[in-house]
């Protein structure tokens, strides 16, 4: 019986497809399981249907991005409107994407039974890895790859103060008519504490938040789709 969980997500409002490995991971669930009680009362089909919401909310705040330069292009106020609107949707997309983190962490850790208390449940906490390497070393060597861009995308959360430019910086820096292309911009690299951002040079290196986010959703991506791999590989253990 299928769960379809997926349609339980951000992804039943919007037009992009659900990804593929969801949409697997539920035809293993109609091989598994022949009731709804069954399948709702199994951690696999709980953990499938936190990930996958968490990976739409993802990509819902990359449309809003994409959609506030798209919506206000004849409006009177569309550069003020689309830069306010980016700084908003962007807070909002690194803590999709956090929650989609912690939620593969909190999946791996209940799969594999780690030691670890919640506050440690975290591809940021060392001792995350250090018991998935000692208790599963063969899952640990498939997510390893990916540890660069986990490094990176929680350094931009927990930089974000000081990766995020007030727009008053922005026009300190290119002048009140800044370019639409410099409103909508961050630092690439927190060259500046908040404290001293007003000292902001035209040195520093910026970057789109649609780039990254095209940088990162493959990532994304191979990370569910690994997860969704240990998830199906558990549904025959006793729930």
């Amino acid at each position: 019986m299928k769960t379809r969980f997926y349609e339980r997500t951000a992804y039943q409002l919007s037009d992009q497809p659900v990804p593929g490995c969801f949409v697997w991971l539920d035809e293993q669930f109609d091989q598994r399981f022949a009731t709804y009680e069954e399948a709702f009362s199994h951690p696999c089909a709980v953990m499938a249907e936190s990930l996958c919401a968490r990976m739409a909310d993802v990509e819902m705040y990359a449309f809003l991005i994409e959609d506030a330069r798209k919506r206000h292009t004849v409006d009177p106020k569309a550069e003020e409107k689309a830069a306010l609107l980016t700084r908003s949707f962007w807070v909002g997309y690194l803590g999709a994407g956090r929650a989609l983190l912690d939620v593969g962490a909190a999946i791996l850790a209940g799969l594999y039974d780690l030691a670890l208390p919640v506050t440690a449940i975290s591809f940021g906490h060392g001792d995350f890895w250090r018991q998935l390497v000692s208790v599963a070393p063969n899952v640990h060597r498939r997510y390893h790859p990916l540890r660069l861009f986990l490094t990176e995308f929680l350094r931009w959360c927990n930089e974000s103060a000081h990766r995020i430019p007030p727009i008053l910086v922005v026009e300190a820096q290119f002048g009140r008519y800044a370019p639409r292309d410099d409103r909508l911009r961050f630092f690439d690299e927190p060259n500046f504490t908040l404290a001293e951002m007003h000292r902001a040079t035209v040195h520093a290196r910026w970057v789109d938040p649609l780039a990254l986010h095209i940088r990162w959703k493959p990532q994304f991506l191979s990370l569910c789709e690994k997860l969704t791999v240990d998830l199906s590989k558990a549904l025959e253990r006793p729930a």
